[in-house]
């Protein structure tokens, strides 16, 4: 049983580390993207007054909303406190997950034992391993209305991390798809 935690446990890990950011968005049709041209951050504005963001990790925080201001401002966005067009907020999305394996060893027909030939006993055993899947939230909210007009969640993309470079390169990669649709072409 040592033996599988020793191996299975940092497999799971390594798996954890290397896990795929998944994407999905969704958006208002009716909406017009076009004039979309400065943002703000929801929490800073005085829509927002009273609402708690719920962020429990200022460092991770910080890291996101950098990443999120460099790539949007590589899109042709520009940073705007005072009445910006849209307004930008994220939750990062924890949830508990659980991976099971099965491990069997026998029964078998075959050579070994000590036999030449034989009929071997078997075993098998199940494992339920848990992590913690963290995912990204990101919303768009057009100022002039207050109504949320995009929205997009990178799955995946607070899992695993290991260091703040891991957690850096993992972040950046998730702004990234999460931004790859946003704004979405004009009808």
């Amino acid at each position: 049983m040592k033996f599988f935690k020793f191996v299975l446990v940092p497999a799971l890990a390594l798996l954890a580390g290397c896990s795929t950011i998944s994407v999905r968005y969704d958006f208002d049709p009716h909406a017009n993207f076009t004039t979309f041209k400065t943002y703000g951050w929801y929490m800073a504005d005085a829509k927002a007054k009273g609402k708690a963001d719920g962020l429990a990790n200022p460092i991770m925080d910080s890291r996101v909303r950098r990443i999120l201001e460099r790539d949007l401002a590589a899109k042709g966005f520009q940073r705007q406190d005072a009445e910006p067009d849209f307004l930008l907020t994220y939750y990062p999305v924890y949830r508990n997950r659980y991976v099971q394996t099965y491990t069997s060893m026998g029964p078998a027909w075959g050579y070994g034992w000590g036999r030449p030939w034989g009929y071997g006993p078997g075993v098998g055993f199940t494992e339920v391993q848990a992590y913690r899947e963290g995912s990204i939230l990101l919303e768009v909210v057009d100022n002039k209305t207050n109504q949320l007009v995009w929205q997009a969640v990178a799955e995946g993309a607070l899992t695993g991390l290991q260091d703040p470079q891991d957690a850096e390169e993992q972040v950046s990669l998730a702004v990234k798809k999460l931004l790859e649709k946003f704004p979405p072409p004009p009808r």
